[in-house]
């Protein structure tokens, strides 16, 4: 039955057909119009030579209709598939992305954490090995880790703090553009910003490291035994913090001679700013980051700049020997002889725009240093506090007799000697009536 109803569906048109011209010749007959049989056959016969005309045109055109909604499904499908795909490929795109930029920001913002205290810790530095390993290598690409990888290779020391400042900053660029090619970096923006928190941390820290004891900017010295000729008022004068960019080359060019405390500014002039303020027979503590504490002390003669054009040529050189002339130096052959002893990190070849010393006088150097009885200075330079500068000199005091504090710094197995003016030392500290600094049980500074 159900076969039936469906061959009704699919021929009604032709057999409605058959039937209306079998009907048609029916009438004709009963009315005379067809009046033999053989005539009425004939009808018939083109009746049913019509049906299938009709069948087959029906069945062709079914066939074609069905065929071209059969293409139309697939492409509607095929469609429909591939807007799902993109759909998908952009969710995933986009989702990749978000974790990208989470990982990036997350790591630039743990590398500035680690230079908050002005040191970096051997575990700081494992910690962010293992997060550039377990997540930044997972979205970087190889070319992006090469070039992280080509900054790092240029510091010598990852304790030291302005260096890593300089490479953090680079690195961070690296991984801006990683995420957007056309994101307009300017790393030298990055690196005068950061000077310009340290400016202001600098103006409040030394506001609260002011006691009433302290020397101001310009120091009183009063009447003392230590204003006798043989005996520089140095227990009088302005102490100050100074921290070692390099330690490798800072200590390399204090055991070769050169007596000079070297910074360097991208861009900037604050430190040389800061370092122009010291005064004759100030006394300069050495630090130098990753838990060595401080390890010399020296009395201040004077200081020398020299100003670059960040490009690799030398504008000039002053140089401020105390007792002395200020002179300014402007003859290229003579700010090149000495900008090849003083600049220690041949920094005028780097893009630098100062390269600013200390000159002194050692007093005293311990190779293995002697900590830090307090506070935290996280600038290259600054004033010391008169508290902190005294707890040291008593330290110092305390080793007075160890030959290693004097003459002595070891360099791998090299032996190797640094003069420093133990008498002038001794007198300084009697001046001021320093007690040595007492130990515990174990060793350690009480």
């Amino acid at each position: 039955m159900e076969k039936i109803i469906q061959i009704l569906k699919d021929n009604g048109i032709a057999i409605v057909c058959f039937l209306s011209i079998f009907v048609i010749a029916y009438i004709l007959h009963l009315f005379g119009v067809v009046e033999s049989f053989q005539q009425f056959v004939v009808v018939l016969a083109s009746a049913a030579a019509t049906y299938i005309i009709v069948c087959v045109t029906i069945s062709s055109q079914s066939k074609h209709q069905l065929e071209m909604q059969q293409e139309l499904a697939m492409k509607q499908s095929e469609l429909q598939k591939a807007l799902m795909e993109n759909d998908d490929n952009a969710k995933r795109n986009f989702e990749i992305y978000n974790a990208k930029l989470k990982v990036y920001s997350d790591f630039v913002s743990k590398m500035y954490g680690i230079l908050g205290d002005n040191k970096i810790d051997q575990d700081e530095m494992l910690d962010l090995r293992t997060n550039i390993f377990g997540q930044v290598s997972f979205y970087a690409t190889g070319d992006i880790l090469k070039s992280i990888n080509e900054k790092l290779a240029t510091v010598k020391n990852y304790t030291d703090v302005e260096p890593m400042q300089k490479v953090f900053a680079d690195i961070a660029s690296i991984l801006q553009k990683d995420l957007r090619a056309d994101w307009p970096i300017n790393v030298n923006n990055a690196y005068a910003l950061w000077g310009t928190f340290n400016k202001l941390l600098d103006k409040v820290d030394s506001e609260e490291q002011m006691t009433e004891n302290d020397v101001a900017v310009i120091p009183e010295v009063t009447n003392s035994e230590a204003d006798s000729e043989d005996v520089p008022p140095c227990i009088n004068k302005n102490f100050w913090h100074f921290t070692m960019w390099s330690a490798d080359e800072q200590i390399k060019a204090l055991r070769n001679g050169i007596y000079e405390l070297n910074l360097v500014e991208y861009n900037e002039d604050w430190r040389t700013n800061q370092l122009k303020r010291v005064g004759k027979d100030d006394l300069v503590f050495l630090f130098r980051s990753g838990g060595w504490g401080y390890m010399g002390v020296f009395r201040v003669k004077g200081w020398r700049i020299f100003e670059f054009d960040g490009e690799g040529n030398i504008i000039k050189e002053t140089l401020n020997v105390f007792g002395e002339p200020q002179v300014e130096i402007t003859e290229k052959a003579q700010c090149e002889k000495d900008r090849q002893r003083s600049d220690i990190y041949n920094s005028k070849d780097d893009g630098a725009t100062l390269s600013s010393s200390i000159i002194v006088e050692p007093l005293a150097f311990s190779r293995k240093g002697i900590g830090n009885p307090g506070g935290v200075y996280r600038r290259t330079i600054s004033s010391y506090d008169r508290e902190y500068g005294m707890k040291q000199l008593a330290r110092f005091m305390a080793i007075i007799d160890d030959p290693n504090l004097y003459n002595v710094h070891y360099d791998g197995e090299t032996t190797v000697k640094m003069g420093c003016n133990r008498e002038l030392f001794e007198k300084i500290l009697a001046s001021g009536n320093i007690q040595p600094a007492l130990r515990n049980e174990k060793g350690d500074w009480l």
